[in-house]
């Protein structure tokens, strides 16, 4: 079975915002993603994509050219889909769980696609109320997409610990920084994926997967970081969603300006370095739990280093890319984030400050998010 890669003969930039869709007055998720639906015209239903819940939304930038061309759209889009939510009532949440819902109360879309998920995964799929940000970025090659995405795991675990966004679930901290990440990477086919060796071997693995009745089509492989066909993409999606466009742009221009390095590393000849598979867990747990105060070993460099030290080494390896993209100074701000702590450490900080009641701190997120979607910190 062949899955062709549609190239993309320059790195353009795809952004997904997964969006909750809550109660402003109680905080409560509520399953209206149809009724938000409806209010978008033939033009808007383009951008906008249901997932597998019916308190989530999912907005889709253009293809950009340009992190600032994605970042214009998402602040367009953003503002469209709340004025959805304020029309039936709601409002938009942005953060990477919601903090207490019961997933017994879980409604799922209904369509063939997520009531096969449903019925694969079961009570799995009902706790998977996460909400997820995921990078695009084109690839003019299928073999240089695979050299990409192996060697793009190298940082999964700082991306997850760089934008971790979600303390708490089931009404409680639960410790982790990325209960999201925990909370997901309960299905098969998620967190760290494979070494491939080619394209050939990537669809091997898509076909013998289809033909055990694992998966019906690519995209029911959610590996933190995979090649997509059909956009011709490498696609990150270890992130939580931020509610910070400024955040959001760094990180996204971080990805685009990895891929840009290694798909001109391909184009070298540069071989391909061997990363240590229990490194790489690893890395991705302790991004999951302690976010970026934790040790981890280097993948590649196998050394041990903070985890701030490996969302640096990021920084450099990505640095001269993004000066050829002009992206640098978004890549300035994945910095500041490496040093100043992730969205986590922000909530928690909110729920202090509200003396531990997880309700009305959301109350107060929900709020931050609307002003957020009204007046974008992009300044």
């Amino acid at each position: 079975m062949h899955y062709p890669f549609n190239a993309s003969p320059r790195p353009t930039i795809g952004i997904e915002e997964e969006f909750q869709i809550c109660d402003p007055v109680t905080g409560e998720l509520v399953p209206k993603v149809n009724e938000l639906m409806a209010h978008a015209d033939e033009a808007a239903k383009k951008f906008l994509a249901y997932d597998l819940i019916q308190s989530l939304i999912e907005s889709v930038t253009d293809v950009g050219e340009t992190v600032d061309d994605a970042i214009v759209d998402l602040v367009e889009k953003r503002r469209r889909v709340q004025r959805y939510a304020e029309a039936e009532d709601c409002t938009l949440g942005i953060t990477g769980t919601h903090p207490w819902a019961d997933p017994r109360k879980t409604v799922f879309v209904e369509n063939e696609s997520y009531l096969w998920v449903r019925n694969q995964l079961r009570y799995v799929a009902s706790k998977n109320i996460s909400f997820g940000l995921h990078v695009h970025v084109g690839v003019d090659d299928q073999e240089r997409a695979i050299y990409v995405a192996n060697r793009a795991r190298r940082w999964i675990g700082a991306f997850i610990a760089v934008a971790a966004n979600s303390p708490f679930l089931d009404g409680v901290d639960t410790g982790w920084d990325s209960s999201r990440s925990f909370v997901f990477g309960t299905f098969p086919r998620s967190g760290v994926p494979p070494e491939l060796s080619s394209w050939r071997h990537y669809e091997q693995v898509m076909a013998g997967l289809q033909q055990a009745r694992s998966i019906q089509k690519p995209r029911h492989v959610w590996w933190n970081i995979r090649c997509h066909p059909t956009f011709g993409t490498v696609e990150l999606r270890a992130c939580d969603v931020q509610m910070s466009l400024r955040r959001t742009a760094a990180i996204a221009a971080a990805f685009q300006a990895l891929v840009v390095t290694y798909a001109d590393a391909h184009r070298r000849g540069d071989p391909e370095p061997q990363l240590e598979r229990e490194f790489l867990e690893d890395a991705r747990f302790k991004g999951m739990r302690f976010g970026l105060d934790a040790d981890v070993m280097d993948p590649e460099l196998r050394d041990c280093v903070p985890m701030r030290d490996l969302g640096m080494r990021l920084i450099d390896v990505a640095g001269d890319a993004a000066v050829t993209l002009g992206t640098d100074s978004h890549l300035g701000v994945f910095r500041e984030m490496v040093e100043s702590g992730n969205g986590s450490c922000y909530q928690r900080r909110v729920l202090d400050e509200v003396d531990g009641d997880i309700r009305v701190a959301q109350l107060r997120l929900l709020a931050e998010s609307r002003e957020l979607i009204e007046s974008p910190d992009l300044d």
